[in-house]
This record gives structure tokens, C-alpha cells and sequence, in this order.
């Protein structure tokens, strides 16, 4: 498979344009934007069954609140449109369990390593995959921090796609030897911030702070201060275990979506209002709460339900 690792998207990212847009008429704003993210992720499925191959993988990966899920589920719905059986399969599902993995200094579960998966299962079945278009995959138990023992049979066609979704999806260690015309890399992220002129008004770290701290409060009911005092560690994680392997991508997704502050202000702004200013974070939460409140407000009705956005306000058309 051909590497487009240069060929993602790179928006007109201008808070005074966005904002102007988001005013004359943000109906269009919206529609432009997700019509493009649309078809960037079809340009990416015909590209995958042009390779002439039969039972793709796909590995998909991107760091945290970079829209994996959702992007998953929309390049599922364009592979379809060319006629291919799609199956999703979370990475997740192949943890080892808690007492099986590496303690961290404060005596946490290391679920962030990558040998916290079960890295031979994860190898043998994409082989199975690929080669006799069949395998069985353990369910994880997230409750009570180990493997089900339910399993889940998987069998493909001929002309079918397997969707592969992790943080660790990139990692050499579970691609190689695979034939690079069975196996296809994408990195999702958000590849840019938004400036002001030079200056950035929220830069791309930032929008994913933003995306994560309104999804873990709504449907996660994590407190926003634990969140906030988590969030350099998951950053650091990142480096080390995602960043890394985002050039060996086939494709990268560059998932910003240029109007999305105009619509989480009015979900994130509370939230960070909530925090202390005794909170060591709180600089950092009176920056992000500054550079929302520049944006203008775009009502969340004209957020299509099969949006990526909708993966951390809710009201959308997949479960998650």
C-alpha cells in the first residue's frame, strides 16, 4: 500500500473566517465541513479495494479524543457503499486483564503499555484473518478488569473488511510480516489548531482537551478536575506510545472540524467554570475557557447525527 501520509487535509484554519462563516450562515459552515471529512474517508475506502486484495484489515489508531471511534464507523458506512462486508473490532477486547499487567509507581494497572494486550492472540488472528478469512476473539470484561468468557466467532468473505480500532493499532509489532497489500495502517488526529492571525487561539492539543473533558463529563461522569490533572499523563502516553508509529501510516485522517468550537463552547465553558482557581490547572482552563468564548455559537441542531462530533455530545446515530 502506497504511504499518503502528506496527502491529508489541511484546513483554513482562521478564527475571524470561521467565525464570519459561523455568522453569515453556519448551516453551510457545518455542511461543507462534514461533506469533506465524508469524503476524505471515501477517497480512503476506494483507495483500500482498488489494491486488488481481498479480506483487508485495517488498523486504526490516533490519540486520545482524535475521533477514532466515530471515523471508524463512518469509513465502515463507505466501504459498504462500495459493496464490502465490514466488521469492527476493538482492540480493547484483547487486554490481558488487571492482574496480568505491570503496575505502575502508584500500583495502577498499566493499561496504556502495549504488552498489557495480548500481543500473540492479536498477531495470529489477523493472520487468521487474512489467509482463512476466520478467527475467534475474546470479549474483555471492563467491570471487573478481565477477559469474558464470552468469544465472539469472526468470519469474512471474499471481499471483506475488517476495521481494527486501538491506540496501539500502528505498532509494528502487530503488522509485521503481513502482506502491506492485506494489512492498511490510518492514523486519525486532529493535525491543526486555530490561529489568529499568528497566534494560536486553541491549538490542536487543545481541541482534544476540549472533545474529552465534555464527553467524560456527560457520559462518563468523570469529575472535570480529575480529568483536567490526568490529562498531561495521557498526553505523555501518547508520545510514547502512539506518536511514534504515526509516519509508518497508510493514510492519516486529519479529523479537526473547522466549526466544532462554535459548538462545544457552550457544552465545555460550564465545565471548566467549575474549576477552582486554587486548581494547579487552573492557567491552563482560564486559556482554553478564553479562546472558546472568541468563537461564535453554532446550535448543536445543525450537527448532522452521524457527525464526529456527535461521539462527545451525544444525540447522534451510533452507539458508542
Amino acid at each position: 500500500m502506497m504511504n499518503y501520509l502528506n496527502t491529508y487535509r489541511r484546513y483554513a484554519c482562521d478564527i475571524n473566517r470561521i467565525n464570519a462563516e459561523a455568522q453569515s450562515d453556519a448551516n453551510s459552515l457545518v455542511k461543507l465541513t462534514e461533506d469533506i471529512y465524508t469524503h476524505d474517508l471515501r477517497w480512503i475506502a476506494q483507495q483500500v479495494l482498488a489494491s486488488g486484495s481481498h479480506r483487508h484489515v485495517v488498523l486504526l489508531s490516533g490519540p486520545s479524543s482524535s475521533g477514532k471511534t466515530t471515523t471508524s464507523k463512518k469509513l465502515s458506512d463507505e466501504f459498504r457503499k462500495h459493496g464490502a462486508d465490514v466488521q469492527l473490532i476493538s482492540m480493547d477486547d484483547f487486554y490481558l486483564g488487571a492482574e496480568f499487567v505491570r503496575k505502575l509507581p502508584d500500583g495502577r494497572p498499566d493499561f496504556e503499555a502495549v504488552d498489557a494486550l495480548d500481543i500473540p492472540l492479536i498477531k495470529s488472528s489477523i493472520e487468521k484473518l487474512v489467509t482463512t478469512g476466520e478467527c475467534v476473539i475474546p470479549q474483555y470484561d471492563f467491570s471487573a478488569s478481565r477477559r469474558s468468557d464470552k468469544t465472539k466467532y469472526i468470519t469474512l468473505g471474499p471481499d471483506s473488511v475488517i476495521i481494527m480500532e486501538g491506540i496501539h493499532a500502528l505498532n509494528p509489532i502487530f503488522s509485521e510480516g503481513q502482506s502491506k497489500n492485506k494489512v492498511v495502517k490510518v492514523y486519525t488526529a486532529v493535525k491543526q489548531g486555530i490561529k489568529d492571525n499568528e497566534d494560536y487561539v486553541l491549538t490542536n492539543r487543545e481541541i482534544r482537551f476540549i472533545r474529552r473533558i465534555v464527553r467524560d463529563y456527560h457520559f462518563r461522569k468523570v469529575d472535570p478536575a480529575y480529568m483536567i490533572s490526568m490529562w498531561n499523563s495521557v498526553v505523555d502516553g501518547e508520545k510514547k506510545y502512539i506518536r511514534p508509529y504515526r509516519y509508518t501510516s497508510d493514510f492519516t485522517v486529519n479529523s479537526i472540524h473547522i466549526y466544532e468550537p462554535c459548538v462545544l463552547k457552550n457544552h465545555a465553558v460550564p465545565i471548566l467554570d467549575s474549576i477552582s482557581p486554587s486548581d494547579p490547572n487552573y492557567e491552563f482552563v482560564r486559556k482554553v475557557k478564553s479562546g472558546l468564548e472568541r468563537f461564535m455559537t453554532i446550535d448543536d441542531s445543525l450537527v448532522p447525527a452521524n457527525s464526529l462530533l456527535r461521539e462527545f455530545i451525544g444525540g447522534g446515530c451510533y452507539s458508542y
